[in-house]
């Protein structure tokens, strides 16, 4: 079993949370950092992997029995990662405006961010029988957040998954437990983790929890969450073999489910994963410039009328 150590990768140095790089497919490369790694502005510094903070022995970095400590990128057979997940993950996707192109692309990985919202760990099956046969080296996977409460039934499809991905390289991600009961995701992932040698496990329970990260709902990131979770997984991803160039990859599962299944968040968000919806049953009173006024006054009579009013609503 391999003995995972808790360091950082040197191609992390890279990329801060504050880092802003030129579109997929761009020639631009990162800049230097504007504070220490692990800050974010706004924020502040967020859990130490190297501390206290870290889940288990899980972390930036798997060292096997040599003592060697290794990233993704150095084990790869090649530089197309694959990023497997919900609504977290769509949310890093270009078709929500995410960052995870924008990062990896200039460090050479061909990057394919595959994620739905609102969908149970099955959709994990179904991505990876379509997109494997592509041709994958390395995947990242996030898959717990629309868990339907059976321990056994997860169990069985993440393993299920996990064999399907082996012996590739994968990160997989403990889920933010927003409901006591996502601890029960945790343990199984926990579990896998430990009985596998090809996963680098990366603690999103416990980094999520520093105040800051989430938005309102208490599931999904931010726009610095977002990028601290992009850190930490480039600090595992290291940089791919040699001589690869770097590519965004269109996104092929965007069947999101229905936003009716969603719940409604508060008016004032300015969550940038946040989508519009109408209710035409809702009314409001407007003031009907045609009305008489009453005696003595100078405002018409307001009348009542059906009209449409904005919900948002966030996804999961």
């Amino acid at each position: 079993m391999i003995v995972r150590s808790l360091v950082r990768s040197r191609s992390a140095l890279l990329v801060v949370a504050s880092i802003v790089v030129a579109a997929c497919g761009g020639d631009a490369t990162a800049p230097q950092p504007s504070g220490p790694l692990g800050t974010v502005a706004g924020v502040g510094v967020v859990p130490d992997p190297t501390g206290s903070d870290a889940l288990g022995s899980g972390g930036a970095v798997s060292t096997f029995p040599s003592g060697r400590q290794v990233t993704v990128g150095e084990v790869a057979d090649g530089n197309k990662v694959l990023f497997i997940g919900d609504s977290i993950f769509a949310a890093l996707s270009r078709r929500f405006g995410g960052p995870a192109c924008d990062l990896l692309v200039p460090l050479g990985w061909q990057v394919s961010i595959e994620g739905e919202r609102g969908k149970p760990i099955n959709l994990g099956l179904d991505i990876i029988e379509k997109k494997l046969p592509q041709g994958f080296d390395a995947a990242v996977l996030f898959l717990g957040t629309n868990y339907g409460r059976d321990q056994a039934k997860y169990r069985e499809m993440l393993r299920e998954i996990l064999d399907a991905l082996a012996p590739r390289p994968v990160i997989i991600l403990t889920a933010t437990e927003f409901k006591r009961y996502i601890a029960e995701v945790n343990e199984v992932i926990l579990e896998e983790a430990a009985a596998r040698e090809n996963l680098w496990l990366l603690d999103w329970r416990n980094i999520s929890r520093t105040p800051g990260l989430l938005w309102k709902d208490g599931i999904h990131p931010v726009a610095a969450g977002n990028e601290v979770m992009m850190q930490r997984i480039i600090e595992m991803l290291g940089t791919p073999p040699a001589s690869s160039a770097g590519k965004c990859l269109p996104s092929e599962f965007t069947n999101d489910a229905p936003l009716t299944n969603l719940p409604p968040a508060m008016s004032t968000t300015t969550d940038p994963n946040a989508t519009t919806t109408t209710d035409p049953n809702a009314t409001t009173t407007t003031v009907d410039p045609s009305a008489t006024t009453t005696p003595g006054t100078s405002t018409p009579t307001a009348t009542t009328v059906a009209t449409s009013n904005t919900t948002t609503v966030v996804p999961i």
